[in-house]
């Protein structure tokens, strides 16, 4: 897993952007186009815009690439509340929450609370998404097969990821599946989500990983 982040200057506020995680959601553009135009040599630049748009704007990113640091003593980005996992059409794991990502001999590797994870097996960035989902035309539905969801009242707590060796992502603590409309479709609180983009459960493992020579 490769990092590349830059950081933009403004007199109130800046703005990191690591290059490694940006899949080109595009919401800071859609969100606050003055701060965030590509047709510029320098294409975040924090002062063309209001600070607490900004601010907000960049807590949209789904990724995680866009990060920022206010220097006028406004508030700082806060944790959600609640751990989701937002299924995106033929697309990655949307993730958030206060997300703990360790790699396959449990060593940390990531903190944050935004994160979009490849299930399509392609990404050469894993077990992040790169966008390469687009490029392989992988097809994963937002919705879940009939599975029943865990008894838990709240879904807080830290998340934490663990991506096994050539296998899926292992998920522990509390957290709900959402669609891309936001409704809830499962609830869970250790689940075992599949990587190689291969499973006829999606998003969960069916152990297909085994039978098609996923490398992770």
């Amino acid at each position: 897993m490769e990092q590349k982040i830059r950081t933009y200057e403004g007199e109130t506020i800046d703005v990191k952007y690591d290059i490694k995680r940006c899949i080109h959601a595009e919401e800071c553009i859609r969100g606050l186009p003055a701060v965030f135009n590509l047709k510029e040599r320098r294409w975040i630049q924090p002062d063309k815009g209001d600070v607490d748009l900004l601010a907000e704007v960049v807590t949209r990113c789904p990724t995680g690439a866009l990060h920022y640091e206010r220097k006028d003593g406004g508030a700082a980005e806060t944790t959600p509340t609640t751990n989701t996992i937002t299924l995106d059409e033929n697309g990655p794991l949307y993730i958030r929450g206060p997300i703990v990502l360790k790699n396959s001999d449990g060593e940390v590797i990531l903190e944050d609370t935004r994160m979009a994870m490849c299930r399509c097996g392609a990404s050469r960035n894993k077990p992040l998404c790169d966008d390469e989902h687009m490029k392989i035309g992988f097809k994963a539905s937002s919705t879940i097969t009939v599975k029943e969801s865990a008894d838990i009242s709240d879904s807080s707590g830290v998340l934490v990821l663990e991506p096994s060796q050539n296998g899926p992502m292992h998920v522990t603590g509390n957290f709900e599946i959402l669609g891309p409309d936001g409704a809830t479709l499962y609830r869970g609180n250790d689940a075992w989500l599949c990587r190689c983009g291969g499973s006829s459960n999606k998003p969960f493992c069916d152990s297909t990983h085994r039978k098609n020579g996923f490398v992770g």
